[in-house]
């Protein structure tokens, strides 16, 4: 699989195009409908590939939260009260239900966009985690194509609903082409030959306008381009429902303009079922939806086509003004009435100016509608009209107005119609047919689509590009091979005498402490670092848990050994620690050993502890303590931390590498250093005499042994750690 994955990667141009499946024609709907129009697309496409109908029902979700805090959960601008505050004064930190999916009720049809609108804090992320099967909730009732989908069914159907997270989360030494074709290597069926998975990736980057940077490392591609990456890596596994949180965040108007156009194209002419969540959209975004749903605090306030939102606004007496984004005009309405407030008194500012810098004449050079503050003070009128009730904001008027329980009725009817059809045409089985995957309309695929063995070879083979991105810069070179020539010129050629064996000694340790603490902490940031793309990429069933940690063992750990090796060859040999070559062989991979072993106490600390802050200041504190108790510093450790030092990888590769450079007796000179020699300058010191001067235990082949004891049990315990983590995973 691996020679196969490197001739893809090479030669993806070359490849046949194979179609995912017979493309529909783009359908002309005109004015009809919006019903008969999504029916009539939806006849119009392949029944195998078409969308999904998706309806949700009374979707309720709560969530325990500190009470000092629960009025900032999810970034909404309503603050704790000053009861609250008190309360977490003398009471501690009480927890409180937090409703933040109150009966929402809604229904997306293949071919369309629908746009879930609202402040931040209103629930768009949530109910979007809900209806892709990555969050949890309380209550209510979701159906596809008119079956109840349970959890373990959404589990099942993750591959065909793609969800597209508002953060674009690569590699970013990776070309756009590389992450398609990784991603479809991993993603499309087995069943699929090379030239098909390749003819894929080539379709998604023309779909997507990406033509012009595919070969360009993502790190430096537009911020539009990133989110076409993105939604192109959920894309090539042909979904049936695509869900987009936040995807114009961050891009001009232009870009986001565009993007939605894409998406409108991929619904029309792909049939696919398309939700967004948006924020504050143009008016042509706007009106661009097939369908709206507007949210407040977790209520639906709105739930139809944009056009009839305004209508709906209008008959409560909260109509848009003329010339103002409608868009702009909800979220207007929809935020706390406390933010406008404070606007009063930029409005005085601004009239007191005006009337200061008439200049006599200068007023009639205004026009009160082009003034600055003239369509804030007219929305201002109108809002304020419209909320007659002093102690009711327009927003909580909108959640009262809008009737969720009807719309809430008409999707149970519609679904109890639906299996009372099914029922007729002898699917009777109860619902059962979802949970065995027969019977329904809903069929059950495996977890992975890829086996195990080609999870890892592929994993293998794009952590080796990437890491040959990361690790071997010319920077890194430098770096190894100049303190490489510092410490041969320090150490430089020494002779082999009494007065050098503590130098020599030396050389072992600070070659151990620089390389081994090298290995640690880059080691360690491997997970924090990557542990949003793991999380991500699971939770779409990319592959296992297991197979991405073999592949980062095998792929990084011979990468790390080449940097300490282009040291090891330029200050050994400068430094004349022992001429004999096969000394130098064995010292050598005494100290990669314990490089390895080093890697795997980061790998484990990264795992345990993925926040970066508090697991940086774990790892600093863990490294000192192992380096400390390795035997060059403290010769007498007290009893109760003698213990730690069985763990340190510093003192089996010191104790290795010492018994291996000093392989004959020393000859005196003098200095007085050793106590046998009684500073003389004639005699030698026995190899025993030696070693117990420098405190060094065991044998070689014992110290050696347990650095592979140390390399090979943490690698499991960090594995262990890591797979612990699958709750995190399951919220993100």
């Amino acid at each position: 699989m691996a020679p196969e994955l490197s001739t893809a990667m090479s030669e993806t141009n070359d490849a046949t195009p194979v179609p995912l499946a017979s493309r529909p024609l783009d359908i002309e709907t005109g004015h009809e409908e919006h019903a008969a129009a999504a029916g009539a697309r939806a006849d119009a496409l392949d029944e195998a590939k078409r969308g999904k109908l998706l309806r949700w029902s009374r979707i309720t979700k709560e969530v325990e939260v500190k009470e000092s805090t629960s009025g900032l959960l999810r970034g909404s601008i309503a603050a704790p009260n000053r009861e609250s505050r008190s309360s977490f004064v003398k009471r501690g930190v009480p927890s409180v239900k937090k409703t933040i999916l109150n009966e929402v009720s809604g229904c997306a049809e293949p071919g369309s966009v629908m746009a879930l609108m609202g402040p931040s804090g209103s629930g768009k992320t949530s109910i979007l985690d809900v209806l892709s099967g990555r969050g949890s909730y309380d209550g209510g009732t979701i159906t596809l194509d008119g079956e109840i989908v349970t959890d373990r069914v959404m589990k099942k159907m993750k591959k065909k609903i793609a969800y597209v997270k508002q953060s674009d989360l690569f590699f970013g030494h990776l070309t756009v082409r590389d992450q398609l074709t990784y991603t479809a290597f991993l993603r499309l069926p087995s069943s699929w030959t090379k030239p098909r998975k390749l003819a894929e990736v080539d379709r998604i980057i023309k779909q997507l306008r990406l033509a012009k940077c595919a070969d360009t490392p993502i790190f430096m591609v537009s911020g539009g381009e990133k989110k076409r990456v993105n939604i192109g890596s959920e894309l090539l596994t042909d979904p049936s429902i695509v869900l987009l949180d936040e995807p114009t965040s961050g891009l001009d108007s232009t870009s986001a303009v565009a993007l939605m156009r894409i998406l409108e194209r991929l619904a029309k002419r792909a049939g696919k079922t398309i939700i967004t969540s948006i924020h504050q959209p143009s008016s042509a975004v706007f009106f661009g939806f097939d369908k709206l749903m507007l949210l407040a605090d977790g209520n639906v306030a709105y739930f139809g086509t944009p056009a009839g939102s305004l209508e709906h606004a209008r008959s409560l007496g909260m109509a848009c003004p003329d010339g103002y984004n409608a868009a702009d005009h909800w979220m207007d309405l929809l935020v706390v009435d406390s933010a406008a407030e404070e606007e009063d008194d930029d409005d005085m500012m601004d009239d007191t100016f005006r009337d200061d810098g008439d200049g006599g004449g200068g007023r009639d050079s205004w026009n009160d509608n082009e003034a600055p503050g003239a369509m804030r003070r007219m929305k201002k009128r109108a809002l304020g009209a419209a909320a007659q009730d002093p102690g009711v904001s327009n927003k909580q008027k909108l959640i009262s107005a809008w009737d969720g329980e009807a719309v809430a009725s008409k999707i149970d009817d519609e679904f109890a119609l639906a299996r009372r059809a099914s029922s007729a045409m002898g699917s009777d089985d109860g619902g059962e047919g979802l949970m065995s995957g027969t019977g329904g309309g809903i069929t059950l695929e495996k977890s992975f689509n890829s086996s195990w063995w080609t999870q890892f070879t592929v994993l293998v083979h794009r952590s080796m590009k990437n890491s040959r991105s990361a690790i071997f810069t010319k920077m890194n070179l430098i770096k190894a091979g100049a303190i490489g020539v510092m410490c041969g010129l320090l150490w430089f050629q020494m002779p082999y005498t009494e007065a050098t064996v503590f130098d020599r000694s030396s050389y072992y340790f600070f070659t151990m402490t620089f390389w081994v603490f090298d290995a640690m902490f880059t080691a360690y940031m491997a997970f924090p670092l990557e542990r949003s793309i793991i999380f991500k990429e699971r939770s779409s069933g990319a592959y296992h848990l297991s197979a991405y940690f073999m592949a980062k063992t095998v792929s990084e750990a011979p990468a790390r050994l080449v940097l300490p090796l282009i040291y090891m060859c330029t200050s050994y040999w400068l430094g004349a620690i022992n001429n004999n070559f096969g000394i130098f062989l064995g010292s050598t991979l005494c100290s990669l050993l314990s490089v390895l072993a080093g890697e795997s106490i980061g790998l484990f600390m990264g795992a345990a502890v993925l926040d970066m802050e508090k697991g940086m200041v774990v790892m600093t504190v863990t490294a000192l303590a192992l380096m400390v108790v390795g035997g060059f510093f403290v010769r007498t450790i007290p009893k109760w931390v003698q213990w730690l030092g069985y763990l340190s990888p510093f003192k089996y590769s010191y104790n290795s590498s010492v018994q291996l450079v000093f392989d004959r007796p020393v000859p005196c000179d003098g200095s007085g250093l050793l106590s046998v020699c009684e500073g003389a300058d004639t005699g030698t010191a026995s190899i025993a005499d030696v070693l117990s001067f420098l405190g060094v235990e065991g044998s070689p082949g014992f110290n050696v042994g347990l650095l592979l004891v140390i390399f090979v049990f943490m690698r499991i315990f960090a594995f262990l750690a890591l797979k612990g983590k699958k709750a995190g995973e399951r919220e993100m």
